[in-house]
C-alpha cells in the first residue's frame, strides 16, 4: 500500500501524521509513504528527520479579505495545486491523508481530482478553513471531539477517532519512564508540575511564570519543570537567577511522552495534540489557550475539557502571577485525582488504531 500524507505548519498537524504512518507501516507489510509539505514549514525538517520521503510544493494560507495579498495567496495555492497534481501522478498513492494546515488544501484537492481515496483529519474542536473546504470532496473526515461531527454537515462520512498522539504517550516503555525519573531528578515522593507553552514558548506567559518561580521554594514536595522554548531560555534564565533545587528550566524537552507519565499537573497551551496526550494519561491541567491561532480554536478546545471539570482555563488576557499561583495551589492542594479521572474520560489511547482502521477501510473500499 502506498500512502500519501500531507499537513504542515505546526507540530499539531505534523506529529499526528507521523504517528499514523508508524502505525500503518506496522500493519501493512511493504507499505510505502510520501509526505508532501512546504519548504518553509516545520515539516521540511521534522519529516526527513523521521526518515520519511518528503516532497515540497508551494502553498499559502488563504485570506478572507479582498486585497492584493489575497490574490497573491490564491495564485500561490493554485501553483501548489498544479505541482501537487504532478506529485500525486508520479507517486500513484492508494490513499491520501491530510492532517490540516494550508498545504493540505492543494495536495488533497489534487488527490481527489485524480480519484485517490482520501481522508482528512481534524484535530481541533472547531475545524479550520482547509478542512471545511475539503469536506465535500474527501471520502471521510476523522475528528477528535464528538461535538465536531456536526460541524462537517456536507461530508460524506464523519468518524470520531481521536488524536493519534494519544497512543504515542500510552505506549512509552517502562525503561524510558524510569530514565525520565533519573534525567529530571524526580524524587520518589515528589509530585510533578510541568509548565510549557508550546514548542516555541510564549513571551507573555513565560514572564508570568518566571515571576512566581521563587514561590515554589516553599513547596519542596513539588517538582517543577518549566520549559521556556529555545528562543526564550537565556532571557528567562538571566531574569530568575538561582532557583531552589525543586525547580529547573529547560529550553526544550525531546522525550515528552516519557516525562508526561510522571506529571501530576500541567500548565500549557491547548493544542489538540497536547490535550490528546494529557487526556490519554489522565493528567490534570491548567490551560492557557493561545490567542494567536486561527479562529481562536485553542480556547474552544480548552473549554471542551473545562465544561467537564477535566481542566481549568485561564485566558492569556487574564493571566497574572497571583491568579496563576492561586490556581496551581488550589489544584495541587485539592482533589487532583478527580480532575485526572475526568480528563481520562476524554482520552482515546486507541486513537491511532481507530484512524488507521478508517484509512485502510477507505483505501480498500475503492478497490472492491
Amino acid at each position: 500500500m502506498k500512502v500519501l500524507l500531507t499537513g504542515g505548519g505546526t507540530g499539531g498537524h505534523i506529529f499526528p501524521a507521523l504517528s499514523l504512518w508508524r502505525h500503518l507501516k506496522a500493519r501493512s507489510e511493504g507499505a510505502s509513504v510520501l509526505y508532501v509539505g512546504t519548504e518553509q514549514g516545520l515539516e521540511s525538517r521534522l519529516v526527513p528527520e523521521a526518515g520519511l520521503p518528503f516532497a515540497s510544493i508551494h502553498a499559502a494560507g488563504l485570506r478572507r479579505d479582498l486585497s492584493f495579498d489575497a490574490v497573491r495567496t490564491l495564485a500561490t495555492t493554485y501553483r501548489g495545486y498544479r505541482e501537487a497534481l504532478r506529485v500525486v501522478r508520479d507517486f500513484r498513492p492508494d490513499v491520501a491523508v491530510g492532517t490540516g494546515g494550508f498545504v493540505a488544501l492543494p495536495v488533497m484537492y489534487a488527490a481527489t481530482k485524480l480519484g485517490v481515496p482520501s481522508v482528512i483529519w481534524e484535530g481541533n474542536a472547531r475545524p479550520g478553513l482547509t478542512n471545511r473546504l475539503l469536506m465535500r470532496r474527501v471520502d471521510a473526515v476523522a475528528v477528535c471531539f464528538p461535538e465536531s461531527e456536526a460541524l462537517f454537515p456536507h461530508a460524506k462520512r464523519v468518524v470520531f477517532t481521536g488524536n493519534p498522539r494519544a497512543s504515542e504517550v500510552v505506549d512509552v516503555s517502562a525503561e524510558d519512564k524510569r530514565k525520565a525519573l533519573d534525567k529530571y531528578r524526580i524524587l520518589r515522593d515528589q509530585r510533578v508540575i510541568l509548565i510549557v507553552f508550546g514548542s516555541r514558548g510564549s513571551e507573555t506567559a513565560n514572564q508570568v511564570v518566571a515571576s512566581i518561580l521563587p514561590r515554589f521554594a516553599d513547596h519542596p514536595a513539588w517538582r517543577v519543570l518549566f520549559v521556556t522554548g529555545e528562543r526564550h531560555f537565556e532571557a528567562i534564565r538571566d531574569k530568575v537567577g538561582p532557583l531552589s533545587r525543586n525547580v529547573t528550566l529547560h529550553p526544550f524537552i525531546s522525550d515528552m511522552p516519557a516525562l508526561l507519565a510522571h506529571v501530576d499537573l500541567m500548565v500549557s497551551r491547548a493544542g489538540s495534540s497536547t490535550l490528546a496526550e494529557i487526556c490519554a494519561l489522565g493528567v490534570a491541567s491548567i490551560l492557557v489557550p493561545s490567542p494567536y491561532v486561527t479562529a481562536n480554536h485553542q480556547e474552544e478546545n480548552a473549554m471542551q475539557l473545562a465544561r467537564a471539570g477535566a481542566a481549568r482555563v485561564i485566558r492569556e488576557a487574564d493571566l497574572t502571577p497571583d491568579g496563576l499561583w492561586n490556581e496551581i495551589c488550589s489544584m495541587m492542594e485539592g482533589d487532583l485525582g478527580e480532575v485526572r479521572a475526568r480528563a481520562r474520560r476524554f482520552g482515546r489511547p486507541d486513537a491511532v488504531r481507530r484512524l488507521g482502521d478508517l484509512v485502510l477501510e477507505v483505501a480498500e473500499a475503492r478497490r472492491t
